[in-house]
């Protein structure tokens, strides 16, 4: 017996001098909660009901009635007979809006500081308004059971689709955030996550501890979660079965079988860019998914001692420009795509049957680089100072490879027949090995010419290098870029002929060009971070802006269309952008801050008024063009700010069939002038109904 209510009583009695408010029930109407009646006590349920705001203010602290927490049956956290658990929630119709501010964040926490007691949920269920959590924290947090099918292990459960968190920390939370059900709208920016004191040994054991979950119920995918510049610490960072988007995230501490992303089958685009996953034995990014699944898996660092920076299970994958330290990459037998242009120190490679591998560099680990099974597009890889040269089943070719200082051949042995052509090998190509032609054998000495630095890891050529103008296939090289994206063909003797070189870097070619730039916000100038930015919209053909909005990406001279998209904001292509070799050309797109039309007072319909005005944007006038499409009709024109709030009306009278004009001279009802920003047309006829937007720009 646990005493629940005895000590409760005590707890209230110890408050109760420091004047603290009791709270639970439904809020019915929008309600403010602020630090001047520190702590709000958490003792029933708080029900914010559907289109109330309860607003909590820098500096406030919310304490939740809490349990004690050993399994993750406990019936003290679920309703029974419509009777509420003991662990207090709250639940979330309308939304919650808990901003604070660096110098004084909104903590929400438990009452009773006793080892391993937890409180329940802030859930969001389906239908529930977006909320936003700003500079909070949050800990002890378990799980409520509303129901069999409402069932949250997180702080925060966004069920409804939409939320932004950002700049918050969580520790000791069973799970920090989990969402589920149609994904609209989700950012998750800037946060820490951590454990602290961890959960009762029986939780440990039987709930792997995950902070994000992420789990597709039913619905469509309307925009890719965004979770960016986050700091996760000993557990797995994300557990998604959706399309997402992770950028700039670090992920620490990952122990003996812990993953620190964890992908399932989505049918969807994953991009994973810039990330750090630290750690020993783990798995950095691990991935069951299906042939409908797209990973694009760029520019990320592993440093997983013993572990595997990279599993992935079927899937087309693009692995790109990853440095992997101490670690695996494993893309199984059943992967297709790319794996190019990825530097493994100390680690090992698996590649499956169709994927093209090139431009990689394996060295000083346990089997190179160039483990590819029966692969015919295996080029320019080099394999060094290695255990084993290779592993098992190989390529049916290899082209402009290197193999130096490997200790021996191969890991499982040989099978099949590998052929070697144009590559730079310092063993014999006896049976079954094939000579194909165009290789180059070299002692322990003369490698040591062919690279800038070989003892330190800087494989570029250097003059005079055997490796320059030596490979084989340079009119029908596909890729036309070398490691550092410079031209992969060039004429590096001088002697009149380009010839592709052997190995990862092209010696003495030139750079190409490329595009960088800022993404901002068009009314306010302030960046926009984390953008996509896709080249001819093209998903393997992306960059990211970074947390202050910079990006740059390299590419051969010629032009192209930029598409740039981003949660919250609506998508924008800058058309036409000429890139020169050697030369970035500079570009700034601006972002337009999504309105959710649906909140507003506002709905749209099909495209069958021909609905436009022109300028947009404008200053100060624009003129909105409309077509009636039938005789008599009855016409409603007006306008409309960002918050849904009408403007003025411009229109409000029968019209006849035809081609129609009116003029918004940027003024509101009393002819005073209105601000610049965002506005919206509406147009109603009898039968039809249409919005548009439009940017007043002083």
């Amino acid at each position: 017996m646990r005493f629940h209510f005895l000590f409760f009583a005590f707890l209230l009695s110890a408050f109760s001098i420091a004047s603290a408010i009791e709270v639970g029930g439904h809020l019915t109407e929008d309600t403010t909660w602020s630090p001047e009646n520190n702590p709000y006590l958490v003792t029933s349920g708080v029900y914010v009901d559907a289109d109330v705001t309860l607003t909590i203010l820098p500096g406030t602290i919310v304490k939740f009635y809490a349990d004690y927490y050993d399994d993750i049956g406990d019936d003290q956290f679920y309703f029974h007979n419509g009777e509420e658990p003991i662990a207090k929630f709250m639940r979330v119709e309308g939304r919650i809006i808990a901003e604070g501010t660096e110098q004084d964040s909104i903590i929400f926490t438990r009452i009773q500081d006793e080892q391993y007691y937890h409180w329940g949920t802030i859930y969001h269920p389906e239908g529930a308004q977006q909320s936003s959590f700003k500079h909070c924290l949050f800990e002890f947090s378990a799980l409520t059971g509303f129901s069999l099918f409402e069932q949250s292990r997180a702080a925060i459960a966004f069920w409804n689709g939409y939320g932004k968190v950002e700049n918050c920390s969580f520790i000791d939370n069973h799970r920090a955030i989990d969402i589920q059900s149609s994904i609209d709208k989700i950012q998750i920016l800037n946060n820490y996550f951590d454990y602290d004191e961890f959960f009762h040994p029986t939780i440990m054991s039987s709930s792997p501890l995950k902070f994000i979950t992420i789990v597709y119920v039913s619905g469509e995918y309307n925009e890719k979660p965004l979770i960016a510049g986050n700091l996760f610490r000993q557990g797995t960072a994300v557990f998604s079965c959706d399309p997402i988007i992770l950028v700039d995230n670090n992920i620490e501490s990952l122990v003996d079988n812990q993953r620190g992303i964890s992908l399932s089958t989505s049918q969807g685009k994953r991009y994973l860019y810039n990330n750090n996953i630290f750690g020993s034995y783990g798995t950095g990014i691990h991935s069951i998914t299906s042939e409908e699944d797209s990973l694009y898996i760029k520019n990320n660092y592993f440093n997983i001692v013993g572990g595997e920076g990279v599993y992935i299970n079927d899937a087309y994958v693009e692995i790109t420009d990853n440095y992997f330290e101490g670690c695996d990459l494993d893309t199984g037998l059943s992967c297709n795509g790319q794996i190019y242009n990825n530097i493994i120190k100390e680690g090992n490679v698996r590649t499956s049957a169709y994927l093209d591998v090139y431009q990689n560099i394996g060295f000083n680990g346990d089997a190179g680089i160039t483990i590819t099974y029966r692969n015919e597009s295996c080029f320019n890889n080099l394999s060094i100072n290695n255990q084993y040269a290779f592993n098992g089943v190989f390529s049916d070719y290899y082209n402009n490879c290197i193999f130096l200082g490997n200790d021996e051949l191969s890991l499982n042995g040989v099978h099949g027949n590998p052929i070697f052509r144009n590559c730079i090998i310092d063993f014999e190509l006896e049976y079954p090995l094939i000579d194909g032609g165009g290789n180059i054998w070299v002692d322990s000495l003369q490698a040591l010419t062919l690279f800038e630095d070989i003892q330190n890891g800087d494989f570029h050529l250097i003059e005079g290098s055997l490796a320059i103008d030596a490979g084989f296939d340079t009119l029908g090289y596909y890729y036309p870029f070398d490691m550092d994206y410079n031209h992969r063909v060039w004429d590096g003797d001088n002697n009149g002929t380009a010839i592709i070189d052997i190995g990862p870097y092209e010696y003495g070619s030139p750079a190409f060009g490329g595009i960088e730039g800022y993404t901002y916000n068009l009314l306010t100038n302030e960046p926009v971070d984390y953008v996509l930015l896709k080249i001819n919209d093209q998903p393997d053909e992306f960059t990211f802006s970074d947390s202050i909005g910079n990006f740059e990406y390299k590419l051969p001279a010629g032009i192209y269309d930029v598409y740039a998209e981003r949660v919250f904001y609506d998508d924008v292509i800058e058309y036409q952008v000429e890139v020169f070799d050697g030369v970035f050309t500079q570009i700034t797109i601006p972002m337009f801050e999504t309105v959710d039309i649906e909140e507003s007072t506002i709905i749209s319909s099909a495209n069958i008024l021909n609905l436009t005005n022109f300028p947009n944007p404008f200053n100060p006038t624009t003129t909105i063009s409309f077509s009636v499409t039938q005789n008599s009709d009855f016409v409603n024109l007006k306008v409309y700010n960002i918050k849904g709030q009408k403007i003025t009306t411009l229109i409000n009278k029968e019209m006849q069939k035809g081609k129609h004009t009116s003029i918004w001279y940027g003024v509101d009802e009393n002819n005073k002038s209105v601000s610049s920003g965002i506005y919206f047309y509406r147009i109603k006829t009898d039968n039809q109904e249409q919005v548009k937007r439009m940017l007043l720009l002083k």
